[in-house]
């Protein structure tokens, strides 16, 4: 197999990382209070918890920290599955392949509806609420993985007033919401809820270094203690050496610059993406160019087969997750997902320059 250039997994490049910064956070965590790092603290790490709930201008009781975001997930899909009298869960056509994977083991059943370059169709979900209340809607509206778009303001007020109607619980994932280069930037859902009805979920995995496996959410209060309860109940506490690490880093003014570098590299990694598909790939393929984030989504037109083209390219060194892993009960197969963010700029331009000779074969 030639050397590969994975489009695949989306994290920071190991050159991304601040290494240096969370040395000395780290190190500061340990001398000022080694007794905390080493010890339980059920929902995660209180000064973490005050750092992130002030970011969210909430007291941190309603910030529940979990072992990376997908574990915070199971959390809150089992709470409020639990809680619900139906398993139908709503959720975007595409949407991120391993929450898809959490809601079928949870014994979910998944329900798409579509998404377009401003979001989620939000007259599709109207109907798809008035067909059955779910027991809860769950969106990616910045820079969605996997398609890249953002929701538009309008439809965020939409989705807002429908969740409302229909007194349903909206999980709002939000890691790359920070990470915006171009365009205007919307109030998050969480921001905009009037009614408490919404859980906005985060992860320093793509802020920060995806070792330290650290994301939480934020709740209405009550929602906050059932996941916290069931957290406590699942493992007794996440890592607090990664959570103490984090919050020195935090707390010591590193993370608004880090977050500065990561936009700028991740800018200058997605321009090379977007320039080189258009010179390598064919004239028909359709892409919506994300204004942040980690990922480009591609539709090859009709006729194309993904799955088959996913092999291929594997075999020359150029990996890609094909779309139809991002839909719930089929769908994506002519569509792939490309991540930029774990590879440099010149490597990006020689894997797609690669990768559209094995589409053209």
């Amino acid at each position: 197999m030639a050397d590969a250039i994975p489009f695949t997994r989306g994290v920071p490049s190991a050159d991304m990382l601040p290494v240096d910064d969370f040395r000395r956070a780290l190190a500061d965590a340990m001398e000022r209070e080694p007794a905390v790092a080493l010890s339980y603290a059920t929902g995660g790490h209180p000064g973490l918890r005050r750092w992130i709930g002030d970011r969210h201008g909430v007291p941190a009781e309603r910030v529940i920290c979990a072992n990376g975001s997908l574990e915070a997930f199971a959390f809150v899909a089992s709470v409020l599955l639990a809680r619900a009298s139906t398993r139908r869960v709503l959720v975007e056509a595409p949407t991120y392949d391993r929450s898809i994977l959490i809601l079928k083991r949870s014994g979910a059943e998944v329900v798409g509806v579509p998404v377009d370059g401003d979001g989620i169709d939000t007259d599709a979900l109207a109907a798809e609420l008035e067909r059955e209340t779910p027991a809860f809607v769950y969106v990616i509206p910045n820079f969605q993985n996997p398609s890249g778009a953002t929701m538009s303001l309008e439809r965020r007020r939409r989705v807002l007033e429908l969740a409302a109607r229909h007194d349903v619980v909206v999980v709002e994932d939000d890691p790359y919401g920070l990470l915006r280069w171009a365009g205007e930037s919307h109030p998050t859902l969480f921001e905009l809820d009037e009614g408490s009805r919404v859980m906005t979920m985060s992860s320093f995995t793509k802020t920060v270094a995806p070792g330290l496996r650290v994301g939480y959410i934020v709740a209405p209060e009550a929602l906050a203690a059932a996941v916290g309860k069931y957290a406590e109940n699942t493992y007794i506490s996440p890592c607090m050496v990664s959570e103490a690490g984090l919050a020195a880093y935090c707390q010591a003014g590193y993370f608004e610059p880090g977050v500065e570098r990561a936009r700028l590299e991740l800018k200058a990694r997605c321009d090379a993406m977007v320039e080189s598909v258009r010179a390598h790939f064919p004239s028909h393929a359709h892409m919506v160019v994300p204004e942040g984030g980690y990922f480009l989504w591609i539709d090859l037109g009709a006729g194309a087969d993904t799955t088959a083209l996913a092999a291929r390219a594997a075999e020359a060194g150029v990996p890609f997750v094909k779309g139809a892993d991002f839909y719930a009960d089929g769908g994506g197969t002519t569509c792939l997902r490309l991540a930029f963010s774990a590879v440099p700029a010149p490597r990006i331009r020689e894997g797609i320059e690669r990768l559209g000779a094995v589409i053209a074969q």
